[in-house]
């Protein structure tokens, strides 16, 4: 027992040692793909005696680690942040806040020791909005619904602007983020944000992945699996199939869109939801098929005529 407890301390001691080390440590695993795994990130101590690269980072992150056998992996990484660099702070991205290097302790295949490449992105409390749909069964509300696709839409006008193509638009790469203090749609309630730019490009620069059409299956659009072709036009498919290809500013005046008010985010009232029913279940007398009315007798109505 004692000596159980004193092998728990000495790996206590190790552990604080290497947090005050690096400044941070894994926490719970949230995520694992293809070329990298998603962790809790903890930042260690107050701002102040951290060191300067976390100095104003908050306690908890998310860290997305390249995984320890995938060199192409550590390339999707570092791509990507290079994509967060060069498209900035924007209100419908997920917020990215820097890299570290780490090592990784990996024994199999002779890996121990190899670096890995992490970056740091904002906590998204709310998961992704794949994670809500499978919550919900399916079921939201179409003022929800409303919101997410405009916050989506701005994120994607933004993206498109700066000269990419995110080319992986789907629900488990729009993550659901609590903004109390800092909502863009000015009230209270968790935002869409894009995030995942592991497969982005620039527009019109086929030479990044070798000309080759990427993403995800079930979210390509017919001239992506056809022609071979990947612009803005796809990441518009990817987010809701429309007849045509409208850009993301286009969409975004559209009335579906441009109807964001501050009752989409508060409880419907379902009176309010009986009434509008109501409305449209009323027909012209002269239009109703009787077989479809039990409470009408098409006797009685012989009688009237």
């Amino acid at each position: 027992m004692i000596m159980k407890k004193s092998g728990r301390e000495k790996e206590e001691k190790s552990l604080l040692k290497r947090i005050q080390r690096w400044g941070w440590m894994r926490g719970r695993l949230l995520g694992v793909g293809t070329h990298g795994s998603v962790f809790e990130a903890i930042i260690h101590g107050k701002t102040d005696s951290r060191p300067l690269q976390f100095k104003d980072y908050p306690s908890l992150l998310v860290v997305k680690s390249a995984n320890s056998d995938s060199y192409y992996g550590e390339l999707i990484i570092e791509k990507e942040e290079f994509v967060y660099t060069s498209l900035g702070s924007n209100p419908h991205i997920i917020k990215f806040y820097g890299h570290d290097y780490t090592f990784s302790k990996d024994h199999d295949g002779g890996n121990y020791g190899r670096v890995r490449y992490n970056l740091f992105f904002e906590n998204a409390l709310g998961g992704s909005l794949s994670d809500f749909i499978k919550r919900t069964r399916g079921w939201l509300r179409e003022s929800q619904a409303r919101a997410h696709t405009r916050s989506i839409l701005k994120g994607l006008e933004f993206i498109h602007q700066k000269g990419f193509v995110h080319c992986d638009i789907k629900p488990s790469n729009i993550l659901l983020v609590h903004c109390d203090d800092n909502n863009p749609h000015g009230v209270d309630g968790p935002v869409a944000k894009i995030a995942d730019f592991g497969l982005s490009k620039r527009i019109n620069d086929d030479s990044e992945s070798g000309n080759k059409v990427t993403g995800s299956w079930l979210y390509l659009s017919p001239e992506n699996v056809c022609e071979e072709t990947q612009d803005q036009a796809s990441d518009i498919w990817a987010l809701g199939d429309p007849n045509q290809r409208p850009s993301a500013q286009m969409l975004l005046d559209h009335p579906f869109a441009m109807k964001i008010k501050e009752e989409d985010f508060e409880e419907e009232d379902p009176e309010e939801e009986d009434s509008e029913e109501e409305d449209l279940e009323e027909e012209d007398p002269k239009e109703k098929d009787p077989e479809e009315d039990p409470e009408e007798d098409p006797k009685e109505d012989s009688k009237k005529s």
